[in-house]
Formats: C-alpha cells, structure tokens, sequence
C-alpha cells in the first residue's frame, strides 16, 4: 500500500467513524423519542380511562342530584376533560412525528456509513489484490534470476 493510499484509507477510517457516531446518536435519539410516545400514550390512555369513568359517575348521580350547580361543575370538569384529552392527542402526535423523523434520521445515517464501509471493503480489496500482484511479480522475477543464474552455472560447468 502506497503512502497515498494510506493516508486515503486513514481518512476514510476517521470519516467512518465520524458516521458511526452519527449513527449512534441517531439511536439515541429513537429512542429518546419513542419513550417520549410511550409516555405520550400512557398519559393519554389514563385521560381518557378518567374521562370514562367521569362520564359514567355523572350519568350516575344526574338522577339523584337536584342542585344544578352540582351538574353544571360536572359538565364543566367534563369539558375541561374532553379539552386535556385533546391537548394529550396532539401532544402524542407531535411525538409521533418527531419519532418517525427519528427514524428517518436513523435509516439515513445507517444507508451513508454503510456506503461508507462498502468503500472501504472494495479499497481493502483492491489494495490486497495488487499486494498480491506486487508478490507475484516479486516471486517470477527470483524464479527467472534463479533460473538464468542456474543456466549461467551450469553453462560453466560444461
């Protein structure tokens, strides 16, 4: 291998490299996202599961409470309810659009360093086939100066 074609190969290892850790940050950052929807449902799933149970405990008491005022905070907290509910559902479709953009990210970075690495593999190759060519130019220029020191031998012999 050259000294050019070291230096080349050394440049493309730190660039290699430099996309690794790319990489790795891109599934950092997955991961932070998709635990941020985790969170995101969870929240959600518990909103709706009290907005549930809020309906069903003032369809209960309707009949038997006769204070409007009672009914009227009932139906109040109900839409300040329906009002989270929402809030949460957007709140966990922003997470999910930040997660698949994550992902996206991720699935970039994983397609440029790969490129990256199929470069180097066919550079390694390339570099080893011509060391390879290199020894064998080397082994039949001592087996032809074998040879001819051999015939110049026994050429004196004779």
């Amino acid at each position: 291998m050259t000294r050019t074609q070291r230096a080349r190969a050394a440049r493309l290892e730190r660039i290699i490299e430099y996309r690794r850790r790319l990489t790795e940050q891109a599934q950092q950052r997955l991961a932070e996202e998709s635990r941020a929807v985790s969170v995101a449902e969870e929240a959600l799933d518990r909103l709706q599961q009290r907005q549930r149970e809020l309906a069903q405990n003032l369809e209960r008491l309707a009949p038997a409470v006769a204070d409007p005022a009672v009914l009227e905070t009932g139906d109040l907290y109900q839409r300040w309810m329906a009002q989270q509910v929402s809030e949460q559902a957007r709140t966990l479709e922003l997470a999910r659009r930040r997660e698949e953009a994550a992902r996206d990210t991720l699935l970039f970075q994983q397609r440029e360093q790969r490129k990256l690495e199929k470069v180097q593999e066919r550079w390694q190759a390339e570099s080893s086939r011509e060391v390879r060519r290199q020894e064998s130019l080397l082994l039949d220029e001592i087996a032809l100066s074998r040879y001819h020191q051999n015939r110049q031998q026994e050429g004196a012999s004779q």
